[in-house]
């Protein structure tokens, strides 16, 4: 058992905006219906509020070199849901949580190269402990399942937030910049 694994029982919702609130590193794997492995990655996460918006950062770095950047804009409803938007994703996130889960629905564009594919997914993120989570979601089109992906998530500390990530040096992009570029018009 992971030394840091430390069950949350707690009754309180799984919160998006206070589980990725600061920095968060992730790293993962994409496999094909037919559990073939497609991609690898890491991830940087950045969590900050703007006014009544959350803003995430994400930056990804893939097994090919290719790296993406993506901001996502997160309005929780105050009931347990959250709505968000990001320029891949067609119309709205919707979300929901509950103890130690969070739920997502939504349709995405997928950049092939030669094309762009709209897929569905269903994506639920698990709280193992305070620091960590785990991210299921599963890609389909026309109802066909496309693949799965898996990310773990591990809180990068308050204090070492200011510190370039392993393998990201060159990503890792300016807080305060991050607040100024976030657009809460939606």
């Amino acid at each position: 058992m992971p030394q840091d694994f430390n069950p949350v029982s707690a009754p309180e919702p799984f919160e998006i905006t206070t589980f990725l609130l600061g920095r968060t590193r992730a790293w993962g794997v994409f496999e094909d219906r037919f559990g073939k492995l497609r991609r690898r990655f890491t991830v940087i996460l950045h969590g900050h509020w703007k006014d009544d918006v959350f803003c995430l950062d994400e930056t990804f770095k893939f097994d090919t070199g290719d790296v993406e950047v993506r901001k996502w804009l997160v309005r929780p409803s105050g009931d347990g849901r959250f709505v968000a938007t990001c320029d891949d994703c067609v119309g709205e996130l919707r979300g929901s949580t509950e103890p130690n889960v969070l739920r997502m629905r939504y349709k995405f564009r997928l950049d092939l190269g030669t094309t762009v594919l709209v897929v569905d997914f269903d994506d639920r993120i698990y709280r193992m402990g305070q620091h960590t989570a785990v991210n299921r979601a599963t890609m389909r089109k026309y109802g066909v399942r496309l693949g799965e992906l898996s990310l773990f998530f591990s809180k990068v500390p308050a204090a070492m937030e200011d510190i370039d990530p392993e393998g990201f040096a060159d990503l890792v992009l300016d807080p305060a910049a991050k607040i100024q570029n976030c657009n809460v018009s939606i």
